[in-house]
């Protein structure tokens, strides 16, 4: 049994023996592309339009730019990956690609629980919409979704890392991730499963939640002024 500190590198071998990798490298780079374009497309357009500095748009710059940043964290190693069979990671750079990973994933997650409040706030009580959604509150609801991810991450992150890893290091997978790194653990890791069940369906039925009931009454209000402008 050697510690995890032991080990200084880990090798990805996620694509072993699969074939068409020219072709498969070529479509992930064009999704890739598209992704990252397309969301810096709407940070400058919505930036420049003097129209859109509402807390709509400044909360979907703030998701397109998380967008960014998500899918970056992982495609560009996995098309590396398709092309370097065996691609060696240290293990810093294992530790920071996932607490950025998780960090991302959970502010993602978080942020579109705001935005589903924000609209809900826009149709069911638009005369305080500027009060409630005012650029002070925009901003600190972004910072805490950021701090919610990182700390989220950083939980993971260090629950992951402090088991005692043995055997191979090579991961079957193409970046850091908790699954594979959990399965060289030399011990029971259960626990570690179900702090990563626990906190992760909690973010994501609370995110869940806030989406749902928010367009739900949405929908609501929406009926219900449909339904009075016809018997006007």
């Amino acid at each position: 049994m050697r510690n995890g500190t032991d080990i200084k590198v880990f090798y990805l071998y996620a694509f072993a023996g699969m074939k068409f990798k020219n072709l498969y490298f070529t479509l992930f780079l064009m999704i890739y592309l598209a992704t990252v374009m397309g969301n810096i497309i709407i940070i400058v357009l919505t930036k420049m339009d003097h129209n859109l500095q509402t807390p709509m748009y400044f909360l979907l710059r703030n998701l397109a730019f998380l967008d960014i940043c998500y899918t970056s964290t992982t495609l560009p190693q996995m098309l590396v990956n398709l092309i370097v069979e065996q691609l060696a990671i240290s293990l810093s750079a294992c530790i920071v690609q996932l607490f950025v990973f998780l960090s991302l994933a959970a502010s993602e997650s978080s942020l579109l629980a705001t935005m589903a409040y924000d609209r809900y706030v826009a149709i069911c009580n638009p005369l305080r919409y500027s009060v409630i959604m005012s650029k002070e509150v925009c901003f600190h609801t972004v910072s805490g979704t950021w701090v919610i991810g990182s700390v989220y991450g950083a939980i993971h992150t260090a629950n992951t890392f402090r088991l005692p890893l043995c055997g191979s290091n090579v991961l079957n997978h193409y970046f850091c991730d908790i699954p594979p790194l959990l399965k060289i653990s030399c011990i029971d890791t259960l626990p570690n499963e179900a702090t990563v069940f626990a906190l992760g369906g909690f973010l994501m039925l609370g995110c869940f939640l806030m989406i749902f009931g928010s367009y739900s009454m949405e929908l609501m209000e929406i009926a219900e002024n449909s339904t009075q402008q016809l018997y006007r």
